[in-house]
């Protein structure tokens, strides 16, 4: 399975995005449809990275206007100190639970990923 680890704020919307979403920076259609191509170019299924999983109506918002996603990564304790790796730790969890991935891509704005996921990123 090949999966696209995706982020909505600084990915799939900017501070030009003109839609919006309960008064929030929305989904840009452009960038929704770029991250269509991806996925119809590749086959591969969309696991929510965003903080956005973490409100129902932002998750609807982003089935609506991006595409349905496949799951979301888990919700883990902030870390402190100056290593602060959130989203990497909570996509290596993700991966960790899930033994069948080939292939995966992370696309996001924040590097907070951790060292071996480099490759990844995008």
């Amino acid at each position: 399975m090949k999966i696209l680890f995706l982020d909505i704020d600084g990915v799939v919307n900017c501070e030009t995005t003109a839609q919006r979403h309960r008064g929030a920076i929305g989904v840009d259609p452009y960038m929704a449809f770029l991250v269509a191509r991806i996925v119809e170019r590749t086959g591969c299924k969309i696991v929510l990275s965003s903080s956005w999983r973490y409100y129902p109506d932002a998750c609807d918002e982003v089935t609506r206007c991006v595409m349905p996603f496949f799951d979301t990564t888990p919700k883990m304790p902030l870390l402190g100190g100056a290593e602060r790796k959130e989203r990497g730790h909570e996509i290596k969890a993700w991966l960790d639970a899930h033994p069948e991935v080939e292939r995966y891509a992370i696309l996001d704005d924040n590097s907070d990923m951790l060292d071996e996921q480099m490759p990844h990123f995008f």
